[in-house]
């Protein structure tokens, strides 16, 4: 997915991606995406270049409202799964295996998205340096790039902590999730630790995945220095989902939108 996560990163987490994320509400963020393209005057049949596009979550949906999409993803096994979600939906956008670091594809786009805090995966800043300038690269002069990432003030306000999730499986059984977060706020990175448990119906074990991954928080004024030097300016920060308003310590998931100078 980038260059920061070890290579195993989603590769056992990628078969169960969307059934955990089954209750993230797609089409309300995309609606909300739509918001910010017209105040920024990309139009709908616009080029979009989703960094980062995971199984094609708002890839798909895009391409559906008439967007010409290309979604690009380092986990070649999350790439596969969007290109068999594409095909039923009857949309066929184009899908890169590549990582969002060094990405070159030789056209330009009229918005540039990353969302569900792929940018937080760079965990140096290099990496950081290096996505933003792939965005830039990728933009015409006044396009947009909006992004999410997880905001440091309300990291260090409400402290990451262990989580459960269970979520059922198409094939009828269960799906155990545990998350244990270790918060380096020398690095402003928490790493946390999935434990993944199936079970089939009869509530017998079936499989056992283990990733960590890696994320970093940023902090606003370091945001607009990066982005300034790769050729950007802020137009928004704002919690997640949320217009109009500053994101406070109690605001985990924040919006960046920039705009391509």
């Amino acid at each position: 997915m980038t260059s920061s996560p070890e290579p195993s990163v989603f590769r056992g987490y990628a078969q169960f991606y969307d059934s955990l994320y089954a209750d993230k509400d797609y089409s309300a963020e995309c609606e909300h995406l739509e918001r910010i393209f017209e105040t920024h005057g990309v139009r709908r049949g616009g080029r979009v270049l989703d960094l980062g596009c995971g199984t094609g979550g708002h890839v798909i949906r895009l391409a559906c409202a008439g967007h010409h999409v290309t979604g690009v993803d380092r986990s070649s096994e999350m790439i596969e799964i969007a290109r068999q979600k594409a095909a039923a939906a009857g949309v066929d956008p184009r899908l890169v295996v590549s990582d969002v670091c060094d990405l070159e594809l030789g056209q330009k786009f009229d918005a540039v998205i990353s969302m569900f805090a792929v940018v937080g995966y760079q965990l140096d800043n290099a990496d950081l340096a290096a996505m933003l300038a792939v965005a830039r690269r990728h933009l015409e002069a006044g396009g947009v790039f909006v992004f999410d990432a997880w905001f440091g003030p309300a990291v260090l306000t409400e402290r990451p902590e262990v989580k459960r999730k269970t979520v059922s499986l198409p094939d009828g059984g269960t799906l155990i999730r545990v998350a244990k977060p270790t918060l380096d706020v020398v690095a402003q990175t928490v790493r946390v630790d999935y434990d993944l448990v199936s079970e089939d119906g009869a509530r017998q074990p079936t499989g056992e995945v283990s990733e960590s991954h890696t994320m970093r928080f940023l902090f606003a004024q370091e945001v607009a220095y990066f982005l300034r030097v790769a050729g950007f300016e802020v137009a928004s920060l704002t919690p997640f989902m949320r217009e109009g308003i500053a994101p406070t310590e109690q605001d985990w998931n924040v919006t960046w939108v920039a705009r391509a100078v």
